[in-house]
């Protein structure tokens, strides 16, 4: 071929102007009738996700509650009365169930982010907080139970329980940067476009179109390779230079979503007014070009 491609992210069907009555485009129709209804229950998941932030974001505010008493503690002088024995003992107690809590919660997150949607980047975020809160809150508990245990023997067992829980947040954290991960190569794969442009000998030498002259030109998704296509983020593309006087778009764009104009040398040029829309009926672009 002699020019190179261009290409976008579409949800599967690459068809031309003249077969929205097919079978093909009405599949499409519904599929997208079909995402509706998920972004309805993203926004379910995404209310349930801010629930258990919520809890876990008030136990932390007890937990902190707690420590500052104990820290009072720690730095008295002398031996502990029964009484504060007893009270150091059930904050330690108190602090340590929270935790435990806390860090079955933040798992349950990071399952339910898996299914949240658009908004799993941004939540992710949060949790990542939370992990974090998690981790200094575990390594302060064993900071004081190390310095109350110069005041009281009995104390320096109870948090035994503590530093296995710190051990289990760490753990925790590899895990979250395992799943950060997958969300990224997730949203890079949502925002992920191909295009490629040519003249109709080269668009049908490619097998990407088919008819022309007597019969309509229509776009082959069935052998559509991808390796000959220019891959772009989405997001980031706003024009698309063709390097020819004339261009045509043969997918499926929709014609509201871009136009065609002359770039400084005269040459045709693609400018897209709403990514989001240009789209979101085909992954691929195909520009056929004189």
């Amino acid at each position: 071929m002699k020019k190179v491609i261009l290409g976008c992210l579409c949800i599967g069907v690459l068809a031309s102007c003249n077969v929205r009555n097919s079978d093909e485009y009405k599949a499409l129709q519904a599929e997208r009738d079909s995402l509706l209804q998920v972004s309805n229950k993203d926004q379910t998941d995404i209310s349930e996700l801010m629930s258990i932030i919520n809890e876990v974001e008030n136990n932390f505010n007890q937990i902190k509650e707690a420590e500052k008493y104990l820290t009072v503690q720690s730095k008295a002088k002398g031996e502990m009365s029964s009484d504060t024995k007893t009270r150091v003992t059930e904050n330690f107690q108190m602090i340590n169930d929270i935790l435990k809590k806390n860090k079955a919660d933040i798992e349950a997150l990071n399952k339910k982010l898996k299914g949240a949607g658009g908004q799993a980047t941004q939540l992710k975020q949060t949790v990542d907080r939370l992990t974090a809160e998690l981790e200094q809150r575990s390594a302060s508990i064993i900071e004081l139970r190390d310095a109350l245990a110069t005041r009281d023997a009995q104390i320096a067992s109870l948090t035994g329980a503590v530093e296995q829980l710190n051990t289990n947040v760490q753990d925790l954290s590899a895990q979250n940067v395992e799943q950060a991960n997958k969300l990224k190569e997730q949203e890079k794969a949502l925002n992920t476009g191909y295009y490629i442009f040519g003249t109709s000998k080269e668009l049908k030498e490619a097998k990407v179109v088919s008819g022309g002259f007597l019969s309509s030109t229509k776009v082959l998704k069935e052998s559509i390779d991808k390796s000959i296509f220019i891959k772009v983020d989405i997001r980031d593309v706003k024009e698309i230079p063709v390097y020819a006087k004339k261009a045509k778009v043969l997918s499926d764009q929709p014609k509201d979503s871009y136009t065609i104009a002359k770039d400084a040398n005269n040459q045709a040029i693609i400018k897209i007014n709403d990514y989001k829309r240009f789209w979101s009926l085909g992954q691929f672009l195909v520009i056929q070009v004189d």
